[in-house]
């Protein structure tokens, strides 16, 4: 298969700030970005397939959003723990029943530790970054036990303006080994805040430069700087005293904009050697994660807050002055003219995966294992913040009645469970020899979901209203063989079918409508690939063809002046591509390594469109089901071509240097379904120019002091060295694919940036 793993000195010497999916930028096939740039809101597409497509694994346990496939990188602060990152693109050859299309990211980390050690770390860079960690690892203990905690404590005002970061992470390992078992307890968790930068902007709204770069024209109060946030304000609570007069409290500053989760999980693993021909392994997982995001709401239901022409943040100034009766308004009873509310998305999740390897023969293995998960997704808004009012209304709400009055800590809009019942089945036979193994596998997974909605009118006996299990089979199967050519070259294929369900947020829209004729999603694949191996040398050269049969995707636009949300299904991708990799030790001093990747993604076939607003009713009752025809287009969001080389250079002993170059080509615009209902007009997405990038890593390992037991270490990194600007996220919010430069709205890569950090280890 066509595998890469990332080391645990690769992370340590060039992870830097940045989220854990940015390092895989250097795998082949991988487009990973920063996104709206704030600490966590990461995103990541292998072979064009985004993350909610691509599973991802803490030790072998799933953590993609149930209900739609989503990572959420804030969750986590692992680079310090992990042991490996594990890479497998295309269908995945996990021993679970995961929906994976894009391939399989895998986290392992630390565990039963050989070595007694402490490490502490400090950490500082750009944006006032400032990071304290300690590790403790006990090795090896009386009674074959073994333990390793981990803190860390982590600060930032952020790249993008206002984007500030806060946050703590734990991390605890307790592992026993008793007779042929070996058990461990992993616990982890990063309870966390930081400010967003939520959806993009007009190009030239952060530069006139690259506006003109790409044709577009300059606007009235743009160029405002690639960090650029629009997402917060300055505010006076100002008080009135008995004469009616203000009375200043001094500005503050306050985000529109940021989210907030605690997702601690815990895992329990069991790994039983029977005996010598059967080995079996247990893991049982919660998760509890409680926390949401926030943002603002105005009196007609929109998200969208005015902005201050001059300053180009929120206005929150003149939304507090007419909550309080002193703007442009009259409001005598100081009801919200907007306001800020949070959108909660908590849950519960429960699961296991029991699996066992049995020796047939000396050739011949047998794997069979069950996968069960059950999730409970709570969703709701409440009233954040009042902003000078005394109450507000909501005239979207389904619950109350007109004019409702609400307060803080009430809920609007929505409030719902959605349930997740999810149980799958694996198998798998391997044969092996000295010169060909091959494997043949299959799972099969049942996914039933149910929604309870709060707000709808409840049932005679008093209790909220809850749909029918909705049930889908998915199953998929896949063969693969690797020939061993001679001791240095191999050959191997794959070929597989996965017949997958759809997500929980594809079938319900926010208002609890059920779509009809929601089908499973088929994804066919198949790789070819050649490898070359020696001590110094390793070469993997792959090609792989995917398609991908009743495809549903969903988008957001605010084009029309209104929030509009398009769900398009029963489309198909089509996906092909070849990947090289190279890794040569030129020298004991000099490694090289380098990717290529060179895609082709198009859309096939039509589609079915249907959009609804902000509160869930259909933009038009009498178009349900509208054609889109995509045939031909470009599948958007991600680069389709792709070029890295970098170098680790060891000057002296104990130094080292590590350049990395990275170009990104072939990037097309996210598509916009309401521009392509008509076959005859159908345009391709925007295509973007080329993004390239130089990173700079180094350190140094001074000799050992203190009795030669501490081992002083010294790392730096400069990322974007020469400071270049290029896109690396375009919205489909609005028109992007009309061929309108004007309308593209778009992120981009953070400036340069710089971290250096001084570790001790004993």
């Amino acid at each position: 298969m066509a595998f890469a793993a990332v080391s645990e000195v690769k992370l340590r010497e060039t992870l830097s700030n940045r989220d854990l999916p940015m390092i895989l930028n250097e795998t082949p096939g991988v487009y990973a970005t920063q996104g709206g740039g704030g600490t966590g809101d990461s995103r990541i597409n292998i072979r064009g397939f985004d993350q909610r497509n691509v599973a991802v694994l803490i030790n072998g346990v799933p953590v993609n959003d149930m209900e739609n496939g989503n990572v959420f990188w804030s969750n986590w602060d692992l680079g310090d723990v992990t042991r490996s990152l594990q890479v497998q693109r295309g269908l995945s050859a996990s021993k679970i029943a995961v929906p994976s299309v894009g391939g399989t990211i895998n986290v392992l980390t630390k565990g039963f530790d050989d070595k007694k050690s402490v490490l502490a770390r400090v950490e500082t860079g750009s944006n006032n970054y400032q990071k304290y960690s300690l590790m403790l690892s006990s090795g090896q203990l009386k009674g074959d036990w073994a333990f390793t905690v981990y803190g860390s404590r982590r600060t930032s005002d952020g790249w993008v303006d206002k984007a500030f970061d806060d946050a703590y992470t734990y991390f605890g390992t307790i592992s026993k080994r008793a007779g042929k078992h070996s058990l461990s307890l992993t616990g982890l968790g990063s309870p966390q805040r930081h400010g967003q930068r939520s959806f993009a902007s007009q190009v030239a709204v952060y530069s006139d430069e690259k506006a003109r770069e790409i044709g577009a024209r300059p606007i009235v109060n743009g160029n405002r700087g690639f960090q650029y946030n629009p997402y917060w304000g300055t505010l006076d609570r100002f008080s009135v005293d008995a004469s009616g007069q203000k009375v200043s409290k001094g500005a503050e500053v306050l985000n529109e904009r940021t989210n907030f989760y605690h997702k601690p999980q815990v895992n329990f693993n069991d790994l039983w050697q029977v005996n010598d021909k059967l080995f079996v392994s247990t893991v049982l997982y919660a998760s509890y994660g409680t926390g949401g995001g926030s943002s603002g709401l105005t009196s007609g239901n929109s998200t969208t807050l005015p902005l201050n022409n001059a300053t180009g943040q929120t206005d929150f100034q003149k939304i507090y002055n007419d909550n309080m009766g002193f703007g442009t308004i009259a409001n005598p009873t100081r009801k919200a003219t907007a306001f800020l509310i949070n959108s909660v998305n908590s849950h519960r999740w429960y699961g296991f995966v029991v699996g066992g390897d049995y020796l047939l023969n000396d050739k011949l293995t047998l794997s069979a294992g069950l996968d069960g998960r059950n999730y409970t997704g709570l969703h709701y808004r409440e009233v954040r913040d009042l902003l000078g009012a005394n109450f507000a209304t909501n005239n979207g709400d389904r619950n109350a009645a007109p004019n409702t009055q609400l307060h803080v800590g009430d809920k609007l809009g929505y409030n719902y469970d959605g349930k997740t019942n999810w149980l799958g089945g694996y198998s798998q036979l391997e044969y092996k020899t000295p010169l060909l193994s091959a494997v043949l596998s299959a799972t099969l997974s049942q996914v039933a979901y149910k929604r309870i909605d709060y707000f709808l009118q409840r049932n005679a006996d008093g209790k909220p209203v809850e749909t029918e299990w909705t049930r889908f089979n998915g199953y998929s199967v896949k063969a693969g063989a690797n020939y061993n050519i001679s001791e240095h070259d191999n050959i191997f294929a794959n070929i597989g079918y996965n017949s997958k369900v759809p997500f929980f947020n594809l079938l319900y829209t926010n208002a609890g409508r059920k779509y009809d004729n929601v089908k499973p999603e088929g994804i066919s694949s198949a790789e070819i690939g050649y490898g070359i191996t020696y001590p110094s040398l390793k070469v993997s050269l792959n090609a792989y063809y995917t398609l991908w049969a009743n495809k549903t995707t969903t988008s957001f636009s605010s084009a029309t002046g209104e929030a509009v949300y398009s769900n398009v299904r029963n489309v198909n991708a089509r996906h092909a591509g070849v990947e090289l990799s190279v890794a040569q030790e030129i020298s004991r001093r000099v490694q090289l390594n380098a990717a290529i990747a060179l895609g082709d993604w198009r859309w096939t076939g039509q589609g079915l469109l249907n959009q609804t607003r902000e509160d869930g009713s259909p933009v038009n009752p009498s178009l349900i089901d509208q054609p889109v025809y995509l045939n031909g287009n470009h599948v958007g969001d991600a680069a389709q071509n792709q070029f890295q080389i970098g170098l680790r250079y060891e000057p002296f002993r104990g130094a080292y240097i590590r350049p990395s170059f990275l170009l990104f080509t072939k990037y097309y615009a996210d598509f916009n379904p309401e521009t392509i209902l008509d076959p005859a007009t159908s345009t391709d997405s925007y295509r973007l120019p080329t993004s390239r990038n130089f990173d700079l890593h180094m350190g140094y390992e001074f000799k050992p002091v203190i009795n030669e037991k501490v081992r002083l270490a010294l790392k730096g990194s400069v990322l974007n060295v020469f400071n270049e600007f290029y896109f690396t996220d375009v919205s489909n919010r609005s028109n992007s694919n009309t061929g309108s430069p004007d309308l593209l709205q778009a992120f981009f890569n953070r400036g340069r940036t710089f971290t250096v950090g001084l570790s001790a280890t004993l």
